[in-house]
Parts: structure tokens; sequence; C-alpha cells
């Protein structure tokens, strides 16, 4: 696939930012992100999760991790990443909450699972 989502899902493209191939990495754009930049993002996520889900649901993680089907790896992405900015909008209502461990100080080891491609940090 040479777009950047699979078809159906260009209206995603402003947030592709969002995703991120780690969860450490999913979790400093949580952070780094303004409320209502999170907002945006988790208003449009929500709204296509179900149609995401349903099309990535008829293929493997084997397949999804191909570099020929790095859209369908984005469009997962992105549903990770929903799943991590839940929680600055429905719980903490901040970016940076102020009683949990800065997200510099959680370094999850399964970041080096071979679907998540090593990560962005060494």
């Amino acid at each position: 696939m040479t777009d950047k989502l699979p078809k159906g899902f260009s209206n995603l493209a402003p947030y592709l930012d969002w995703a991120r191939s780690t969860e450490l990495s999913r979790n400093e754009k949580r952070w780094s992100a303004t409320l209502e930049d999170s907002q945006a993002f988790y208003d449009t996520m929500l709204a296509h999760a179900p149609a995401a889900l349903d099309y990535l649901n008829q293929f493997t993680l084997d397949h999804i991790s191909r570099p020929e089907n790095d859209a369908d790896r984005r469009l997962l992405d992105l549903c990770l990443s929903l799943a991590e900015v839940s929680a600055t909008v429905e719980m903490y209502e901040n970016p940076q909450p102020k009683y949990v461990f800065p997200i510099q100080r959680f370094v999850p080891t399964h970041d080096a699972w071979p679907l998540a491609r090593k990560g962005d940090r060494t």
C-alpha cells in the first residue's frame, strides 16, 4: 500500500502523528499533547474505532507487521494510541497528571516485541 492509511480511513490523516509504534512513544505523545489536542484525537478515534477494529480484525498480526502493510500498521497504532489517550480524557483531564509516574520513569520491556519494531529507543 502506498497510502498512509487504508482505504476508507483517510479522514484520520490529520492524526498520523499519534500513530506511534511503541507504548513508550505513544505515552510520550500523550504527555506532550495539549488537552485540546488529546480531546480532538480521542473524539475522532472513538467515532472511527469500531470500523477500524472491524477492518483490522480480518488480518493477523504477522500480516500487519509486514512492510508492505504499513498503512494497516498505522491504523493499528492509532487504535493503540486511543487506548493510551483515553486515560487523559476520561480520568485525568490533564495530559500530565499530578499523581502518576512521569512517563520517562516507565519504560515497558515489552516494547521490544517484534511488531513494535524494537521501539523508538534502543
